[in-house]
């Protein structure tokens, strides 16, 4: 065994901090003393690639960067001498290497350098993952022509590529396309209806057909072998989320943890859910799974953002340590929306609305197709007073997102906030309820529009009909304010009780039952006082002049029982 014998053996044993030792010293004796030369031309290059990997373990990004450049320029040498150096056959090849190279400028956040590493590589030289790479990089500078051209060329290479079909999907490309190109590479496809099936769920939410998506893997779950499939229940849970049908996707993502624990993807939506009913201590069991699964993750801090949201803590301690968690999500990988979306609400509840705008705009900039980052910046520009741009921005989220209940009632609920645009708010609440009679949202605001129109008798009908489906304390609400409008007094009271069973703290519950009694106890005493007068006179009872009566009130101690 010669010395490059012993380097290769400790980088190969994985002792990296050993080797990069050995090295060195080996490296300085020969560029000191040309006479002593310890390692051929090839393996001083190979030695150098092996330092790169060595560092890029070790987390020494730069340091990896600069020996990989160190290795290109004693490769170029290896070229010029050919046949002089001795065996090249072995040394790793300067592909490998330039990808390796933009591995260590993405964990530097370095796109751009990173793109140009995968350029640089001429396109017969391309193998799969580079390509898969190359396709990430044009998507996210838009260049989307580019990235099609690239997840082809995958999709050519390896016809399962899932993530290859999904993203080709999400840039147009129609499913029957998509399928064709499978078939061209592996035609014993054509019959196998599970990817079918997949493809075309994937198809349904590349085009925010969500319900179809939902349907599509609903169908596949009941295939033998498909019904506890995590990256099928992972899409349905995906699916349910985007449509807005926060509660089930909640139940969905309940379902994966039971299956797999350690399963990372999506669950900083489900934060998302647990944050919007309120469940802090759901996320802060979640929150500390989480951690233990993998910290450089960003579903972790995500979860914890939302725990600290969530908290009890003083508003600012927790609205801080919030902002801290959404930055630091951020920071381990800025496409996360999510915590994006995390910080503006932070921001928002420190009235920092200006702050707040910047993020959710950029949430919307990456995220276009996502409901949330549109009701941001409504919310914002609603605190704000700037209804006009809370129109604008709504009619732009109606128009994108599509004619669903939730985009119809958000456009509704900005118009209904001003007196002179309430009356058009009603055409796309009706229009919302006709696609979804049980959408809370629209219920209340349509609720809120009848009540300003006196129109109670539709407003308990409405509400009624809620709640033949649905159990909440609003609605309950909502339907005893409706029934003491129309003096049905002891039905509004049933009414708020219930409301207040199913959600204690509900102050508007309390009121209405305050309104009620005092009421009721008006209305007690004007039937006495009328009952009194009526009574006719009597020759036989005394005539009091109230000297008596006035003394005996005066004498009374209303301290004693």
């Amino acid at each position: 065994m010669n010395l490059f014998d012993h380097i290769r053996q400790l980088y190969q044993a994985e002792l990296y901090e050993d080797f990069i030792h050995l090295f060195s010293l080996v490296l300085s004796l020969s560029e000191n003393n040309e006479e002593c030369e310890l390692l051929t031309l090839a393996q001083k290059y190979q030695c150098f690639v092996y330092c790169g990997n060595a560092c890029f373990q070790l987390g020494e990004y730069r340091k990896a960067v600069r020996a990989f450049k160190k290795s290109f320029l004693l490769k170029k040498a290896i070229n010029k001498v050919k046949g002089k150096c001795g065996t090249t056959q072995d040394l790793t090849s300067e592909v490998d290497v330039k990808f390796r190279v933009y591995q260590c400028h993405m964990k530097l956040k370095e796109t751009s350098e990173a793109l140009q590493v995968l350029e640089s590589i001429s396109t017969k030289q391309r193998t799969a993952k580079i390509n898969l790479a190359l396709a990430r990089l044009y998507q996210h500078d838009g260049r989307d022509r580019s990235a099609l051209t690239c997840y082809k060329e995958v999709l050519r290479e390896h016809p399962l590529g899932l993530v290859a079909v999904r993203e080709l999907l999400t840039l147009g490309m129609r499913g029957p396309d998509v399928m064709s190109a499978i078939m061209a590479t592996a035609p014993f496809f054509s019959n196998c209806e599970w990817l079918t099936g997949l493809i075309r769920c994937y198809a349904s939410m590349a085009t925010r057909e969500h319900v179809m998506a939902i349907s599509s893997l609903r169908s596949l779950e009941t295939k033998p072998g498909l019904r506890d499939n995590i990256h099928l229940q992972d899409c349905l849970a995906e699916a349910l989320f985007m449509a807005g049908q926060y509660t089930e996707a909640a139940m969905a993502f309940l379902r994966i943890r039971a299956l797999d624990p350690f399963h990372m993807k999506n669950m900083d939506l489900y934060a998302y859910t647990l944050s919007r009913e309120k469940r802090t201590k759901d996320l802060q069991i979640l929150s500390q799974q989480l951690m233990e699964v993998n910290e450089q993750a960003v579903e972790p801090w995500v979860c914890m953002g939302y725990y600290s949201l969530n908290s009890i803590n003083k508003q600012n301690e927790r609205l801080v340590r919030t902002v801290y968690c959404a930055q630091k999500a951020y920071s381990i990988n800025p496409q996360c929306t999510q915590a994006l979306l995390l910080k503006g609400a932070a921001l928002q509840e420190l009235n920092r609305m200006q702050d707040a705008l910047l993020h959710f705009h950029e949430a919307v900039s990456r995220a276009p197709d996502r409901f949330e980052t549109y009701q941001g910046i409504i919310d914002c520009y609603i605190a704000s007073h700037r209804l006009r741009d809370a129109v604008t921005l709504a009619t732009r989220a109606f128009s994108h997102l599509g004619c669903t209940a939730r985009t119809s009632t958000l456009l509704a609920s900005v118009l209904a906030k001003s007196p002179t645009t309430v009356a058009k708010a009603k055409p796309y609440l009706e229009k919302a309820l006709k696609m979804d009679p049980f959408y809370l949202e629209a219920v209340y605001i349509m609720c809120d529009i009848l009540s300003q129109e006196q129109d109670y008798d539709r407003g308990i009908a409405l509400v009624r009909q809620a709640l033949q489906t649905q159990t909440d304390a609003r609605l309950h609400v909502l339907l005893g304010d409706f029934l003491t409008h129309t003096n049905q007094y002891q039905d509004a009271l049933d009414h708020y009780h219930i409301a207040l069973s199913l959600d204690p703290s509900s102050i508007q519950a309390r009121e209405g039952m305050e309104r009620v009694e005092k009421h009721n106890e008006m209305g007690l005493e004007g039937s006495y006082d009328v009952e009194v007068e009526d009574v006719p006179g009597s020759d036989n009872e005394p005539d009091f002049d109230g000297s008596d009566m006035e003394s005996t009130w005066s004498d009374t101690e209303f301290s004693q029982p």
